[in-house]
């Protein structure tokens, strides 16, 4: 008999493999924190009546969403600048908050918070960029949650060769950490010199990295790129060589014709963040040329401070809205193809397609598991249909993350919810203290 770790009992399986397979009644047999079978329900109950299980058989089970773009140290961010375009959110009042607040303590507790957060939304898997990515590496590992953490290239930062040295000595921590990964995380055209970028580049492509930056996020940034450097911020990194190796960039508001035919075929993906961009009326990013190019397209929450939250379930769900009206077509992206780019999509874009992203035979158990066991979802004819136009977030039930529980019947499983609670209040009010100071200093 094989040796068994964990059981999801799953009423309703959704694989999202390349044929989209949904099941009924099934057992997902979980060991080493991989998925070994998936088998009838009944077969599962004589042959294993005594292994650790998950009863879903009222919910929805299906592969974790991937969150493809965010800044989760900036968590305890969240709500201190809004109503403002990108430009002024991040000039006068992000950043030099940041410049007074962020400290390794500040980014490992708000990074605590915000991959809480993204747990209990169902994320099993995200992409990050912020200062001090050892913390929230160590964040990830106290929860159990599965991310590709950015090493921040920046000019207000460290030299490049410090940088470096950074790479290198996270590509060694790597190999002893199963759930951690590492990309370059080049902050944007408009941020980062040419000299730099060409470094960059150069690292990623030795070190064999995934690129990440913010790319075509404002019309301004399109401006003054070309005023600058006379081509749009697509066409200058990849005349740098930036779409050679992998490249994973978010928003991706701006581009014209040129930009897509200069992105045709080449290892590369789009992280769209439909919330952040609508906040801050930065764009709507325009998906469907994205989709007639051939594309990865993925999804992204941005920041907390952005954003205001962390869930993909939103995102997904407005843009099957906005979309279909932005474009005069209420055929335009069917529930099955949002659900692939809030998943495989992601895990692509992220290199990890062959771990996880979809629920099959020898990929990670990265799982949750969604109530539908109420008057908000019932009758469910169409799970698709549920997931995109009527889940809320507390819907999310179970989350595991690598064959492990991290959320279990709603609650965290691996962290003390009311520490978090008590660490955001507490950090609540030095915010409070730093952002009167800075209005001192700008009188």
């Amino acid at each position: 008999m094989q040796k068994i770790d964990m059981i999801i009992k799953a009423g309703t399986l959704l694989t999202v493999d390349e044929d989209d397979t949904v099941l009924q009644n099934k057992a997902i047999l979980i060991d080493g924190g991989k998925i070994i079978s998936i088998i009838d329900i009944e077969i599962c109950d004589r042959l294993y009546p005594n292994i650790p299980t998950i009863d879903a058989r009222k919910q929805i089970v299906m592969p974790g969403f991937v969150n493809t773009h965010t800044h989760i140290g900036m968590s305890y961010l969240r709500g201190i600048a809004d109503d403002l375009p990108l430009e002024s959110w991040l000039n006068d009042y992000i950043w030099p908050c940041e410049k007074r607040c962020i400290t390794q303590e500040f980014v490992y507790e708000s990074s605590l918070h915000g991959i809480a957060e993204m747990v209990k939304n169902g994320i099993t898997f995200f992409n990050d960029m912020y200062f001090y990515p050892e913390q929230t590496a160590k964040a990830c590992n106290e929860i159990g949650i599965r991310a590709n953490l950015g090493l921040l290239i920046f000019d207000l930062l460290k030299d490049i060769d410090h940088t470096t040295e950074s790479v290198q000595k996270a590509v060694d921590t790597e190999k002893e950490n199963h759930l951690v990964d590492y990309s370059l995380a080049v902050h944007s055209v408009y941020t980062t010199s040419r000299d730099q970028w060409e470094k960059a580049i150069a690292i990623a492509c030795e070190n064999h990295l995934i690129l990440h930056t913010h790319l075509s996020e404002t019309a301004i940034e399109v401006k003054n790129c070309r005023d600058q450097y006379g081509k749009s911020p697509i066409k200058f990194v990849y005349d740098l060589g930036a779409f050679d190796q992998p490249m994973l960039f978010a928003h991706g508001v701006w581009l014209d014709n040129n930009d897509f035919t200069l992105i045709e075929n080449k290892p590369c993906s789009v992280s769209i963040n439909l919330h952040s961009n609508l906040k801050l009326a930065s764009g709507i990013a325009p998906i469907k040329d994205y989709i007639d190019h051939g594309a990865n397209i993925s999804i992204g929450t941005d920041g907390a401070a952005s954003n205001n939250t962390l869930s993909i379930a939103d995102e997904i769900s407005t843009a099957g809205r906005l979309y279909k009206a932005f474009y005069s077509d209420a055929s335009f992206l069917p529930t099955r193809q949002l659900v692939r780019m809030a998943t495989i999509n992601g895990a692509k874009a992220l290199g990890k397609g062959d771990i996880t992203g979809s629920i099959e035979v020898g990929k990670s158990a990265d799982i949750i598991c969604i109530d539908v066991d109420n008057f908000a979802c019932q009758p469910v004819y169409d799970p698709y249909s549920y997931l995109i136009y009527s889940m809320n977030r507390q819907a999310i039930q179970n989350v595991v993350i690598a064959g492990r529980c991290v959320l279990q019947n709603g609650k965290l499983t691996t962290i003390d919810e009311g520490k978090l609670l008590d660490n955001a209040y507490k950090n609540k009010q030095k915010m409070i203290a730093e952002l009167e100071a800075l209005k001192k200093e700008n009188r």
